[in-house]
């Protein structure tokens, strides 16, 4: 049996069976895992020290104040702008002109003229906040022993002090099941909690008002973006919003007054004087539907959500954990103890820094990105936002945008490595409104059939080259997020899902097959015009410049996606002549060569680096993520990776840091992989931005933490070329351990137990069924599998 032959077998069975949990063993059933908790002495002092919650729609950021709570809140489709049309009209005719002057090695002159594909406007659209919920409490005197906790076991914000004797809590979590943000309020003494809600927003459209009693509703509209690089032509504000709060005492009284604002704007409060108890539920959404439609009724939206409000608060907790839970918990690490933390998050990183050892913090920080992913990217919501979901402000970090030529993809690494391929759902939606929208682009940008997409967009799809010429003239963006979205089909083979996507694989083959050209010198096929994202580089003539033909990236990415149009053309039986041409193609792509260092080329030529130290690692793709460079393949091209990441050096950290741990771990170099996430960690926020703080594990591209906890996992099991690799990469600082929950491709669930460095057991779930190649060391084990089965396999152990 072939592979192509072993994939369409498991792909059927897959779409048989019901996937389930992974069953621990009986020994383990009752034992603790370790608790997952940030906790703080203190309340946030400013927005990136707050709490993060969501629901994947609708955001949150708790600050945990004492006298004066503020929970700023975000919903994921508010953007500025509205449907438009961003290709260049000039664009197509100026193209034969761009790649005449890069065959004839005039790069300057060719990124110039590569203006003329630039999106109108130039940059995408913003990324804006939607409002404020404000809580005033009365009485609250001489306060103590204060804690602030964020618990990843059940997504719930916990806010404990006592106040003149009275112990008060705060519990605030985002229901999905629900689509509403609800806040409990107690005490330990009756009649004790007396406070003040109302709705604001730093919007200027924004206005509040009554609509019962017990109920506020506040609507506005986005802000149209007149300054800065957006502007030009200006694309007006058509999103309009809507949020509701209703409070809910238990005993006391409820009253209703207006409360002044700002200067200039007052707003609608709710007031409750002396209650036992107060649960305040509040929703909010937009009219958004889609990339080119904004038809929805905001209001109508929200009165539906806004029915939870008549369910007790109890019930609503339950189904959110019910929801919650099982995700979560899908997957779970122990290093070390089980112990809880003792000292406060800031302390621990304090500690951290000073040069500690604190295993429990590496665990608890790959599950936060566990915990955001699942946070922020649920079915039929929009994907996670890498520049943050959580906004104060009206800029946004890069206008907000997905970025697609590292920073989403790697939001994403840990999806199916950590049990939560669930996510994946909201990426193939955004993918699918991508390529719609990619069409257009294709057609009038590029004058190809298929679909194209660039370096960023926005809500609205903008598929042109964006903000520059030298990260914007990158077309294969689309081609890396289908990447991902195979990815999910490997780790858990199923036809019909394949069936689902191979469309989107076929438009983007068909773009390539009428886009690639042929270069005079080697008569290779190349993207012309194109970049490595981000990068520069001197032309002979010593000039820096970054626009060229055929980056190593693009060569990648491209095989990559005619291999798997080609696989999946098979599998499902169609598309014969597509299947031809994609495999013809990719025969004539430029292979990965070996430059005058001993360093993966990143270019078509060797040419020499305007910065060695660069921040993205493209010409390393095809080590990792991808698998076309391996040890038993191409020794010397993986010996030249790790020339290429030496050269890199390990300076920059976030995304770029979390890349290279994955490529360490990859590499099965286990103690640098380690060396390299103890020191992010310790340097979370040690120099903190605007966006950041020294008190809280950063944000700052927090697609970097799921890139973490990728790397994470990836150094604890590997599958990538066709083994399920037990350990590849644990180093000595991690002498005992154990792991439930890792999923290896071929659809296979493994928990492994460690002891002493060395494996102790390992449980393997099949959810297929199938033969499996299981590796330990220099130990292999083959068996099959049958569907929905779990097995211990002892048989590394022996002579251990």
């Amino acid at each position: 049996m072939n592979r192509r032959q072993f994939l369409l077998y498991m792909a059927q069975i897959g779409a048989l069976v019901n996937i389930g949990p992974l069953a621990t063993a009986a020994d383990e059933k009752h034992q603790k895992w370790p608790d997952m908790s940030w906790w703080y002495q203190t309340p946030a002092s400013h927005y990136w020290e707050g709490i993060p919650l969501s629901n994947g729609r609708l955001a949150a950021m708790v600050y945990g104040g004492i006298e004066d709570e503020l929970i700023p809140i975000n919903d994921e489709s508010l953007w500025s702008g509205s449907p438009y049309d961003p290709n260049n009209p000039e664009g197509k005719a100026a193209l034969p002109d761009i790649r005449s002057l890069l065959f004839d090695g005039r790069y300057v002159e060719a990124q110039k003229l590569c203006d003329k594909l630039m999106s109108i406007p130039l940059s995408v659209q913003d990324y804006q906040p939607l409002g404020e919920l404000r809580i005033r409490f009365e009485g609250q005197g001489r306060t103590a022993n204060y804690r602030r906790e964020l618990n990843m076991d059940s997504a719930l914000a916990r806010i404990e002090y006592t106040a003149d004797g009275v112990r008060y809590s705060r519990e605030v979590f985002a229901s999905y099941p629900d689509q509403v943000l609800v806040v409990r309020i107690t005490a330990d003494q009756p009649a004790r909690i007396t406070l003040h809600a109302r709705l604001g927003s730093i919007q200027p459209s924004a206005k509040s008002h009554y609509i019962e009693d017990d109920r506020i509703v506040m609507d506005g509209m986005a802000e149209t973006v007149t300054t800065g690089r957006s502007a030009h032509p200006v694309i007006p504000a058509e999103i309009h919003w809507q949020s509701q709060l209703r409070v809910i005492p238990e005993g006391g009284t409820l009253t209703h007054d207006r409360m002044k604002q700002d200067e200039e704007r007052v707003s609608a409060c709710l007031s409750v004087a002396k209650a036992d108890a107060v649960t305040l539920v509040m929703a909010a959404t937009t009219n958004y539907v889609g990339w080119n439609d904004i038809g929805a009724d905001a209001r109508g939206r929200v009165d539906a959500m806004m029915k939870a409000a008549q369910t007790p608060y109890h019930v609503l907790l339950t189904k959110h954990l019910a929801d919650w839970q099982p995700q979560f918990h899908a997957c779970r690490l122990q290093i070390g103890s089980v112990n809880k933390a003792r000292k406060d998050t800031t302390t621990r990183l304090d500690e951290l820094r000073q040069g500690a050892d604190d295993p429990l913090f590496a665990v608890q920080y790959f599950q936060y990105g566990r915990y955001l992913l699942l946070a922020d990217s649920r079915p039929g919501t929009l994907p996670f936002n890498n520049h943050n979901v959580w906004l104060n402000n009206m800029e946004g970090r890069w206008e907000g945008r997905w970025t697609l030529n590292i920073n989403l993809e790697e939001c994403y690494w840990p999806a199916e490595n950590t049990s939560l391929a669930q996510t994946n759902d909201a990426l193939l939606g955004f993918v699918e409104q991508l390529a719609l929208a990619g069409a257009r682009t294709a057609q009038e940008l590029y004058g190809c059939r298929g679909w194209v997409a660039h370096h960023g967009t926005d809500v609205w799809m903008n598929t042109a080259p964006t903000d520059a010429t030298g990260p914007g003239i990158w077309p294969t963006g689309g081609v890396w997020l289908l990447q991902q979205l195979w990815e999910h089909y490997v780790f858990q083979p199923d036809i019909n899902y394949l069936r689902h996507i191979y469309p989107l694989f076929k438009g983007s083959s068909q773009f390539f097959l009428d886009f690639l050209i042929e270069e005079p010198t080697h008569h290779w096929l190349v993207t012309a015009p194109s970049v490595s994202p981000e990068n520069s580089f001197f032309t002979p003539d010593g000039v820096r410049t970054q626009v060229c033909m055929g980056p190593t990236l693009d060569n990648d990415l491209l095989r990559d996606l005619f291999n798997h149009t080609a696989e999946a053309s098979q599998l499902l039986g169609v598309d014969a002549d597509l299947r031809e041409a994609v495999e013809s193609a990719c025969r004539r792509l430029p292979p990965d060569r070996i430059g005058k260092y001993g360093q993966i080329e990143e270019w078509l030529q060797d040419f020499k680096e305007t910065e060695v130290t660069h921040r993205h690692l493209s010409p390393l793709y095809g080590f990792f993520p991808s698998n076309q460079i391996a040890n038993g393949r191409n020794p010397e091209l993986v010996k030249a990776v790790r020339v290429t990441l030496d050269r890199r050096g390990f300076k920059n950290r976030g995304w770029s840091g979390a890349w290279k741990i994955n490529i360490l771990a990859r590499l099965q170099d286990g103690e640098h992989a380690h060396a390299l996430l103890k020191q992010m960690l310790a340097e979370i926020s040690l120099e903190p931005g605007k966006e950041d703080s020294d008190r809280v594990p950063s944000f700052e591209g927090n697609q970097g933490i799921q890139g973490v906890t990728a790397g994470l996992a990836e150094m604890l099991l590997q599958s990538h070329d066709g083994n399920v690799t037990l350990l590849p990469a644990l180093p000595a600082a991690w002498p005992n351990g154990r792991v439930r929950g890792l999923r290896a491709r071929g659809g296979f669930v493994v928990d492994i137990w460690w002891k002493d460095l060395k494996l102790v057991r390992t449980q393997i779930r099949s959810s297929c069924g199938g033969p499996c190649r299981l590796v330990y060391g220099s130990r292999m084990v083959h068996f099959n599998t049958r569907a929905n089965e779990t097995s211990l396999r002892n048989e590394l152990l022996q002579a251990i």
